[in-house]
C-alpha cells in the first residue's frame, strides 16, 4: 500500500460548499456552489488528524467522524452539545443542574456523575490537550478548524482514559497573512452572541492570533418564587496564541484560553408532589409542574458559576526524512461554585451547593514516523492533577413523635446539615504507540498498546453540622479517611485494513480500552463501610470491523459494526441514608460503585449522497444493544432488571440540502433536517418518570452567500415543533425524598446569523 500520509502533502483545507456541508462528517462533494467553483461533482477529501497525523478519512481504518466549521454553520452548532445528531452513537449534554459541564457517552461508554476525581468515559481534547474534568467542558464554537469524533477505545493513541472513545476540538491554524472575522447573531429570548477573531503576523517568523466570544440570552423560564431567570445563558470566552516559527522545520505555539460562565441555574419540572412542604406551611404542597423550565426555587444561593483556564506550551519539529517531533506541555484550572435546589420548592427540604476546584499539569512527548511503509505515534503521557472541594446539603424533614398507647404522628420540622469535603490527587503516566505497517500495495498491519500506571490518594471528611453556616460540626462523623490505591494496565490493540479498490476500504480491529478506578468523596461509612474502598478500574475488550467506499463520484457509504465486552462499569447511585440513628432514612448519599460487566454492540452507518449539484442526502443511523451480564446489588445479580443509561437503542439523522443559485448575485443554501432518538433512561436509577420515550427533532437553516464570499447571512431554527424532551433528571423516592425533577432540552428557538471576513 502506498504511504497513506504523502497522499496528503502540505494540504490546505477546502471550504466545503454550504449545500452539501451535511457531508462533512464522512467527506464532502465539490460542486458548483456558495464555497466551490468546480463544474463536476467530484467526491472532496476530507484530511483530519484522529490517527496523531494528517491523512485522507476515507483512508483511516477506524470509526471516525469529522465536522467543519461550515458544517457548524448550516447544521447551527454552537457548543458540543449540538454535535449529537451529526455523528452516529454519541450522545452529548449538559450534566443535571449545570449548563457548561458535559455529560457524554459514545457507544453506551460515559460519564453521569461529574463528581471531581472521577474520570470521563469520553477523551474531550483541546488542540491534543486532554480535559481531565467535565467542568467547562461543554465548548463553544470559538475559532474552531473543525471537531473530530473517534468512536472506540483510543489509548494507543491518546495515551490516557479515552475508553469509549475522543472528540476533539481543532482551533483554526494561524494564517500567514492578517485575517478578520466577525460573526454576530441575534435570535429567540434576546439571544445576542459575538465573536471576533483575528491572526496576524508580528515580526519576521512571529505570529498571533486571538479570538474572543460573548454569548448571552434571557431565561427559558423563571423562579417564579423571586422573578429571576432559569435556563439562561450568560458565558464569556476567548482564546489567544502567539507562534514563532524560526524554520520551515520548527514551530513554538503558545496559547491560552479562558471560559467564564455566569449563567443563571437550569430551570426544571417538578414531576410529583411532595407532601413535605405541608409541614413547613401548613398548605397544600405545590402540584406537579405545567411547565418544563419555571421553578419555585427557595434556596437563596442559586449561583451557577464556572471559570476553566489552561496553557499550552506546543514545540514541533518536521524532519526533513521520515521523523516528526511534539512536545505538549499544558497546564489548566478551574473553580466551580454551584446550587442545586433538588426540591424545586419554596421550603428547605433538600437544598445543596458547594465549590469545587480543579488543576492539572500535563507533559506529552510524542513521535511520528512517516515512510514508504511504516506510519505511526509513539509517546509519554504524564499528568499531575488535584481535584477537591467542599459540598454542603441542608435537609428539611418532619419528626416522627410516638406516644405511648398512640399511633405515631407527624411532628415539627428538622433542620440537618451535613458537610462532605476532601481532595483526589491523581499521577498517571503511559507509554504509547500505534504503527501502520503496509504488508502489501494493498493490505496494512497495525498494531498499538498502552502501558499505564495511575495512582489516586484520596483525603475524605464528611460530617454533620449544627449550624447553617457550616461552622459547627455536631460531632456525627460519617466518613473520615486518607486512602491511596494505584493500578496498572497493559491495553493493546490490533487492525488490519484492506483496499479492496481504489474507493473501497474493509477494515477490522480488536482493542483494549481501560478507565482508572478511584474513590467516591461522598462516602458514608458509617451506614455503607465499603463505601470507603476504591472503586475498580473500568475494562473494555473491543471487537470492529467496517468499510469505507466511495460507490460512485456521487456516492458515499461508511458502515462499522463493533462488538464490546465491558467489565467493571462504574456507576453513581443515590442511596437513602439513617444519620440521626431513628430508623428512619432523612438524609442520602450518592454511592459511587462498579455495577458489574455488560456488552454493547451496535451498528453504525454515514452516508451521503448527491443526485444532483442542486440537492444533496445525506446522514447517519446507529442501532445499539446493550445489556447487562451481571448487576449485582445487595450481592445478587439483577442484571435482568437493569438497562445502560443514555444508550438510546436506534438513533438517525436525515439532512436535505438544497442550493439555489441567483443569477450575478450569490447562492442561497437551504437545510431541512430530522433526527431521531429512541427510548432512554438518563438516569441509573431507572426511573419510571425521568424515562424520555423516543422522540424527533426538526431543525432548518438558510445561508446566502454573495458572489464575493466576503460574508454569509444565515437564518436558522431548531425544534421547530416545540418538542418536550428530557435530557436527565433526579428522582430521589428511592432515599426516602418524595422528589422527582426532569431537565429539558432546548425550546423552540430561532436565530439570524451574520459572518463577515474582512
Amino acid at each position: 500500500m502506498s504511504n497513506k500520509n504523502n497522499a496528503v502533502p502540505g494540504f490546505q483545507k477546502k471550504l466545503v460548499p454550504l449545500a452539501i456541508a451535511g457531508l462533512s462528517s464522512i467527506g464532502a462533494v465539490h460542486a458548483p456552489q456558495t464555497f466551490a467553483q468546480e463544474s463536476a461533482l467530484v467526491m472532496e477529501e476530507v484530511v483530519v488528524s484522529a490517527r496523531r497525523r494528517n491523512e485522507s478519512l476515507q483512508e483511516v481504518p477506524q470509526a471516525v467522524s469529522a465536522i467543519s466549521s461550515d458544517e457548524m454553520l448550516i447544521s447551527g452548532i454552537s457548543d458540543l452539545s449540538d454535535l449529537q445528531s451529526q455523528a452516529p452513537g454519541l450522545t452529548v449534554y449538559p450534566a443535571r443542574a449545570t449548563s457548561s459541564t458535559v455529560t457524554a457517552y459514545i457507544r453506551g461508554v460515559g460519564q453521569s456523575d461529574p463528581l471531581w476525581g472521577v474520570e470521563p468515559g469520553v477523551g474531550i481534547y483541546v488542540d491534543d490537550v486532554y480535559l481531565a474534568r467535565p467542568q467547562g467542558a461543554l465548548l463553544e464554537m470559538l475559532d474552531v478548524e473543525r471537531v473530530e469524533i473517534l468512536r472506540g477505545p483510543q489509548g494507543t493513541l491518546y495515551g490516557r482514559n479515552t475508553i469509549g472513545g475522543a472528540i476533539k476540538y481543532v482551533s483554526r491554524p494561524i494564517g500567514d497573512e492578517t485575517e478578520v472575522s466577525v460573526q454576530a447573531a441575534l435570535g429567540s429570548y434576546n439571544q445576542r452572541d459575538l465573536k471576533v477573531a483575528v491572526s496576524t503576523p508580528l515580526a519576521q517568523n512571529l505570529y498571533a492570533s486571538l479570538a474572543l466570544g460573548s454569548f448571552e440570552r434571557d431565561g427559558f423560564g423563571e423562579n417564579r418564587l423571586t422573578g429571576a431567570e432559569v435556563s439562561n445563558k450568560q458565558l464569556y470566552a476567548g482564546r489567544a496564541a502567539i507562534e514563532w516559527r524560526p524554520s520551515d522545520q520548527w514551530s513554538v505555539n503558545l496559547a491560552h484560553d479562558a471560559v467564564y460562565d455566569r449563567s443563571a441555574v437550569p430551570g426544571a419540572q417538578r414531576m410529583v408532589v411532595n407532601g413535605i412542604e405541608s409541614f413547613f406551611s401548613g398548605a397544600a404542597p405545590l402540584p406537579v409542574s405545567e411547565h418544563r423550565y419555571d421553578v419555585d426555587n427557595g434556596f437563596s444561593n442559586q449561583s451557577n458559576d464556572t471559570d476553566n483556564s489552561g496553557t499550552a506550551l506546543t514545540v514541533s519539529w518536521e524532519g526533513e526524512g521520515n521523523w516528526g517531533f511534539k512536545s505538549i506541555t499544558a497546564r489548566r484550572q478551574g473553580e466551580f461554585n454551584q446550587a442545586i435546589d433538588f426540591d424545586l420548592g419554596p421550603h428547605p427540604i433538600a437544598d445543596v451547593d458547594g465549590v469545587q476546584t480543579d488543576k492539572q499539569l500535563s507533559q506529552e512527548f510524542q513521535w511520528q514516523y512517516g515512510g514508504d511503509k511504516l506510519d505511526g505515534v509513539f509517546g509519554l503521557y504524564l499528568l499531575d492533577a488535584t481535584a477537591g472541594g467542599m459540598v454542603r446539603n441542608r435537609f428539611g424533614l418532619p419528626t416522627a413523635l410516638v406516644a405511648p398507647g398512640l399511633e405515631t404522628i407527624i411532628g415539627p420540622t428538622i433542620a440537618i446539615y451535613g458537610a462532605s469535603g476532601g481532595e483526589v490527587e491523581t499521577s498517571a503516566a503511559a507509554l504509547f504507540g500505534d504503527l501502520s505497517y503496509s504488508l502489501t500495495d494493498t493490505t496494512s498491519l497495525s498494531l498499538g498498546a498502552r502501558f499505564n500506571r495511575e495512582e489516586k490518594r484520596a483525603d475524605v471528611l464528611n460530617q454533620n453540622m449544627a449550624d447553617e453556616d457550616f461552622t459547627i460540626p455536631n460531632g456525627q462523623v460519617s466518613a473520615d479517611f486518607t486512602e491511596s490505591e494505584s493500578w496498572t494496565d497493559f491495553s493493546p490493540r490490533v487492525g488490519i485494513d484492506h483496499q479492496l479498490t481504489e474507493t473501497t476500504l474493509l477494515y477490522a480491529s480488536y482493542s483494549e480500552g481501560f478507565k482508572s478506578g478511584g474513590f467516591n468523596i461522598r462516602a458514608n461509612t458509617v451506614q455503607v463501610p465499603d463505601s470507603r474502598k476504591p472503586y475498580k478500574p473500568e475494562r473494555v475488550v473491543s471487537y470492529e470491523v467496517g468499510a469505507k467506499a466511495d460507490i460512485s463520484d456521487t456516492l458515499r457509504v461508511n458502515a462499522a459494526a463493533f462488538y464490546s465486552d465491558y467489565e467493571d462499569i462504574q456507576l453513581s447511585i443515590f442511596t437513602g441514608v439513617d444519620t440521626t440513628g431513628d430508623g428512619n432514612t432523612d438524609s442520602f448519599f450518592g454511592d459511587f460503585t462498579n455495577a458489574g460487566a455488560g456488552v454493547i454492540r451496535g451498528l453504525e452507518l454515514e452516508y451521503q449522497w448527491l443526485p444532483s449539484e442542486f440537492f444533496t442526502l445525506s446522514g447517519n443511523a446507529t442501532w445499539l444493544d446493550a445489556y447487562y451480564k451481571e448487576y449485582l446489588s445487595g450481592g445478587v445479580n439483577v442484571a435482568d432488571e437493569q438497562v445502560f443509561t443514555n444508550t438510546p437503542e436506534l438513533t438517525y439523522t436525515l439532512n436535505g440540502d438544497f442550493s439555489f443559485p441567483i443569477s450575478d448575485v450569490g447562492t442561497l443554501d437551504a437545510r431541512l433536517s430530522y433526527s431521531y432518538r429512541d427510548d432512554v433512561y438518563p438516569t441509573t436509577d431507572l426511573s419510571d418518570l425521568v424515562f424520555q420515550e423516543g422522540y424527533g427533532l426538526w431543525n432548518a437553516a438558510l445561508v446566502f452567500t454573495p458572489d464575493a464570499q466576503s460574508w454569509r447571512l444565515a437564518l436558522e431554527g431548531r425544534n421547530l415543533t416545540d418538542e418536550a424532551y428530557r435530557n436527565t433528571g433526579y428522582d430521589l423516592r428511592g432515599s426516602g425524598f418524595p422528589i422527582v425533577s426532569g431537565f429539558y432540552g432546548d425550546p423552540r428557538v430561532w436565530a439570524l446569523r451574520l459572518n463577515v471576513d474582512l
